[in-house]
């Protein structure tokens, strides 16, 4: 009997297969025992050829220009590459494909769209005709894998979701070569601050995304502000004393914009008798928040932690890879039926300090299976912890923080709503009303998870859950007396206050997340949230990414917690905006939603790829045309790239969660510096004496890159920053090969979880 293949996205997640199916032979580049050979990829070992690959290139030339556009292959003539240090871990994969010690294939990358892509594109190029299974699970606990090998997924029902990777893969392609190529030609430059070309990138998120921060720029420069004035009193009654501001009942929302208004209201009521004209009291209860996707959890980590959205991703995807929460790459915030009886497994593994005493608390409330809990999913339920006890020492300071945040929203959900005794009150001083809100905590519920206290300004909002705010944005809820209806009163003082309009506030990460999955419209209600699903703006384990590559591209720059445009991002959306009707389509956020939309309508079999990828080839002739029309016109249009200030700004964001970095920096007798992130368990890598390794060692992270020269050259502290966030070192001049030839090449990761590093030279 032949041996099963199971194919892993990479060699973390394949060590736990391994574990859980007790294969123990490790090989070069695989596991292997008498039933099983288990092997990986690192995420994409294939990319499609770049445009030269399909061009004339001694009829079109090198040179970039709209001569050599549009370049549109067909879907059978989109060619894939081995990329540069992959070509080892790619031929072992091929030869076990094609072993005919192998009888059946289990595909075990990321169950997701581009974990089945990375993996489509080695099963494609093998021609392999072999029985091929689809592991689906949402966990890596032991359990987990070898529930999800009893029920494994036919290949044919995940074909759908296969040819949606394809087609974003494609479409991104065509928009970002063609466009990047056609807008450089015409609008590009040398930038001399970065002393390389100023390309103009184009891509069909990303422009839309930036196409959003701009809108908000010119919306706060476009402000201006409009005063008002709030007329407020303060009430006697028999057993106390309390505030009320003026409104007008006809109106309810208006605003008082004339001062002499303002004062007249407060001349009829100075010294005046009033009466408690209106009185409602009720019991409101407030539910505890959804479970976390990954954009609310990106919100919440980013709020609490100062965690970029790239960095909560890394987090969460580390924490998976150790078994610590299901698969975080998901964009539901419920759990399904099915998982009920599984729920208090998970209870259990939480059920240690500091969660062991409101662990006992909510078994006690018994499962939750409300539809704010048990509803429907999409490929993903919603982040939870797993089946496993964790051993906190083994986390990180940052994972833990991120542990943190999703037990304790798993643990809230148990727990019974919040309950407060909220009082309405309508104060009549003649004909002018002054309303008054009070609100008592009467049971806090799920807020004991949260250490409540009702004077912190920390708990999770819910879309029941927010503070009333009046026009001002000051907070209406007041202490009140007890009151009875018709209760004369006494104003004590009365008085008017000069207020004035805020203009639009800058996006934060968290915010132009929610944008982007909003396609454009910021959805701060989470059950609205969760129902305009599909037409965003990426998706949500591309949008760090987007971010992070606006701001490496100077597009944008983080100013505190704000993202604000550059010159160059200004530039580019106003061409678009002014000059370019045709490519509009780049930076309208509701098409690239519609286009996202499509791309999960390609995935369930409603719309051929075909006829997704002829919408995109339609649109990116058209803006092409467009540019060579603009360019008979006006000739070449340079546009600006960003500043020296801008680019420090943008090289001091990427040093994000490390402030005392920058300090010790400083101080050249350092050897604590965070160079960027451990590529085998998202941990910190600092310098030591004798290589750089992760700062997680003592958890029994063993990455390290030794200061061995190579070559005759040793890695500097810029190279090695530069490795750890790109994959790819700058070009690095004066190796000595053996036969004492001086070269130049990159280095690049052979196997980055060992750092293992090749050779890439320039040519290729």
């Amino acid at each position: 009997m032949g041996k099963t293949l199971i194919i892993a996205e990479k060699p973390s997640q394949a060590r736990e297969y391994a574990a859980a199916l007790g294969v123990r032979g490790k090989r070069d580049g695989y596991l292997e025992n008498e039933q099983y050979v288990i092997t990986w990829c690192y995420g994409h070992l294939l990319e499609l050829e770049r445009p030269e690959a399909y061009m004339d290139i001694e009829r079109v030339g090198k040179r970039w220009g709209l001569k050599r556009l549009p370049v549109l292959p067909s879907l059978k003539e989109f060619r894939r590459v081995v990329k540069p240090g992959a070509d080892k871990q790619y031929q072992v994969i091929q030869s076990w494909l094609k072993s005919s010690d192998i009888e059946e294939i289990i595909c075990g990358t990321d169950a997701d769209r581009e974990g089945q892509l990375l993996f489509q594109e080695v099963w494609d190029a093998s021609e392999c005709r072999k029985p091929l299974s689809r592991l689906w699970i949402s966990s890596l606990t032991s359990a987990a894998i070898r529930e999800g090998l009893k029920s494994l997924r036919s290949a044919e029902s995940v074909a759908g979701l296969a040819a949606a990777g394809n087609g974003r893969a494609f479409a991104d392609w065509d928009f970002g070569m063609n466009l990047t190529e056609g807008f450089t030609a015409l609008f590009g430059s040398f930038d001399s601050v970065r002393k390389k070309p100023n390309v103009i990138s184009i891509g069909r998120v990303q422009t839309p995304t930036l196409a959003l921060i701009v809108e908000r720029e010119w919306e706060i420069e476009r402000f201006v502000a409009q005063p008002f004035y709030e007329v407020k009193a303060e009430f006697v009654a028999a057993q106390g004393e309390y505030p009320g501001k003026w409104f007008d009942p006809a109106e309810d929302s208006k605003r008082i914009t004339d001062p002499q208004e303002a004062e007249a209201i407060v001349t009829r009521t100075r010294g005046k008798l009033g009466s408690i004209g209106e009185l409602e009291q009720k019991e409101i209860l407030e539910p505890a928040p959804l479970l976390f996707d990954l954009t609310s959890l990106t919100i919440a980590g980013s709020k609490k932690y100062g965690y970029s959205a790239e960095r909560v991703l890394q987090l969460a995807q580390s924490l998976y890879e150790k078994k610590s929460i299901t698969y975080p790459r998901t964009d539901c915030a419920y759990l399904s039926e099915d998982i009920l009886p599984k729920l208090p497994a998970h209870l259990n593994a939480v059920s240690q300090e500091p969660y062991k005493d409101l662990a006992e608390q909510a078994r006690g409330f018994g499962i939750p299976k409300g539809k704010r809990v048990i509803n429907k999913i999409t490929a993903h339920h919603a982040i939870i912890p797993t089946t496993e006890k964790v051993i906190m020492g083994r986390l990180n300071r940052d994972e833990q923080h991120l542990y943190d945040l999703i037990v304790r929203r798993f643990l809230a959900v148990w727990f019974p709503p919040a309950r407060y005794h909220q009082t309405d009150v309508v104060t009549l001083v003649g004909a002018e009303h002054f309303r008054t809100r009070g609100k008592t905590l009467l049971s806090p519920g799920w807020k004991e998870v949260y250490e409540f206290d009702e004077g912190k300004e920390d708990q999770p909002e819910t879309s029941r859950g927010r503070k009333k705010r009046g026009p001002s944005g000051d907070n209406e809820e007041a202490s009140l007396p007890p009151l009875t209806m018709g209760e004369a009163v006494q104003i004590k003082q009365v008085f008017w206050e000069e207020k004035s309009t805020k203009p639009p506030k800058p996006y934060t990460q968290g915010d132009l997340l929610k944008a982007m999955e909003g396609a454009g419209k910021q959805i701060d209600d989470e059950i609205l949230r969760q129902q305009m699903k599909g037409k965003g703006l990426g998706t949500v384990a591309t949008r760090p990414a987007i971010i992070e590559s606006l701001i490496d591209r100077g597009y944008i720059f983080q100013k505190q917690k704000s993202l604000r445009p550059s010159a160059k991002g200004v530039e580019l959306i106003r061409l678009i905006k002014e000059k370019l009707p045709e490519a509009q389509l780049l930076i309208s956020a509701e098409m690239t939603g519609q286009m996202e939309y499509n791309l999960a309508k390609v995935e369930k079999g409603e719309l051929s790829i075909e006829g997704y990828m002829s919408e995109v080839e339609a649109a990116v002739k058209r803006i092409v045309a467009e540019l060579r029309s603009f360019e008979q016109s006006h000739g070449k249009l340079p546009l600006a790239y960003s500043s020296a200030s801008e680019v420090t700004k943008n090289s001091k964001k990427k040093e994000e969660g490390v402030k005392a970095v920058r300090r010790k920096e400083n101080n050249s007798n350092s050897t604590d510096q965070s160079l960027g992130y451990c590529p085998k368990c998202g941990a910190e890598v600092i310098e030591g004496k004798k290589g750089f390794g992760c700062s997680n060692w003592r958890s029994g992270c063993r990455f390290v890159l030794w200061k061995t020269p190579i070559c005759g050259k040793t890695l500097t502290l810029n190279q090695v920053r530069r490795l750890l966030k790109t994959g790819k070192t700058p070009l690095i001049k004066g190796f000595k090969s053996k036969a004492g030839q001086s070269f130049a090449a990159y280095l690049i990761w052979e196997d980055a979880a060992e750092a293992k590093l090749a050779f890439k030279f320039k040519s290729s």
